[in-house]
Formats: C-alpha cells, sequence, structure tokens
C-alpha cells in the first residue's frame, strides 16, 4: 500500500463536523480515516452501479419495452421444434 501523500479538503457545517466526529468516535477511530472509509465506500459504490448499468437512448428504451407488450407471433418452425424435442431428450 502506497503512503497517504494526496490531500482531499471539505468545508462543512460544524453541526456537519460534529456529527462526523461523533459517528468516528463510535466507531473508535480518527476522523480521517472515518471520512476515508465512508468516502471510499461510496465511491465504490457509484463505481460499482456505472459498471452494471446500461443506458441507453430513451426512445430505443420505449421501443423495446413495446415490442415486449406485443403479442407473440407463432413461429412454425418453433413450433415443430418443441413438439419433437421431449422425444429427442428421452434418446439421451
Amino acid at each position: 500500500m502506497s503512503a497517504a501523500t494526496a490531500r482531499i479538503e471539505v468545508r462543512v457545517s460544524p453541526q456537519v463536523k460534529a456529527r462526523i466526529e461523533s459517528a468516528a468516535s463510535l466507531q473508535d477511530t480518527t476522523l480521517s480515516s472515518f471520512v476515508v472509509a465512508a468516502v471510499t465506500e461510496r465511491a465504490d459504490e457509484v463505481m460499482r452501479q456505472h459498471e452494471t448499468h446500461t443506458s441507453v437512448p430513451a426512445e430505443f428504451f420505449d421501443a423495446l419495452i413495446a415490442s415486449l407488450d406485443e403479442p407473440a407471433e407463432v413461429n412454425p418452425a418453433l413450433v415443430k421444434a418443441a413438439r419433437r424435442s421431449p422425444a429427442r431428450a428421452a434418446q439421451f
């Protein structure tokens, strides 16, 4: 692990600082360690969400949902395959 040499400075109200200090004390840790852990956890959460969510244009999404709401069309080849599937499965 590399040495902590980078700085981040934030301004908060005295009330917010007091809340954070109280929470750090309850965790038996320093204010800095508490803030770093909390911010790192939130950053990881945001990064995970960004990596797992796909964004598409609204028009595409709306068209996709609309197509899923349409009744299914019968595909004769799939019906035929489904009908013979149990017999084929018995062969294995």
